[in-house]
């Protein structure tokens, strides 16, 4: 079972961010994710919602505890480069830190 992570090439500079212990983890986040995503009125009006993944997904991210484990025994640091630091910032939240 390998760690999931998302590869965002849309920035300027790429980042690798984690976002499940394992592919279960990853489906069962996503799906959290989508069920609060529709959940917003915004969303229910429109059709559109600011909440992105795994960005805004702090709280469902963290709640895969294997995932947490890796990210605070340093498993992502080499992947985890930014030049602004927002994946780390990220990742501290996610760690509970």
């Amino acid at each position: 079972m390998q760690p999931v992570v998302m590869v965002d090439t849309y920035e300027f500079e790429p980042r690798v961010i984690p976002v499940a212990s394992n592919v279960d983890w990853f489906f069962d986040t996503y799906a959290r994710y989508l069920e609060a995503k529709v959940s917003e009125p915004s969303y229910q009006a429109s059709g559109e919602v600011d909440i992105g993944f795994p960005y805004d997904a702090v709280e469902i991210l963290a709640r895969d505890e294997r995932l947490v484990e890796l990210m605070r025994a340093g498993r992502f640091d080499s992947l985890m480069k930014d030049v602004d630091g927002q994946t780390r910032r990220w990742a501290a939240k996610v760690m509970g830190r």
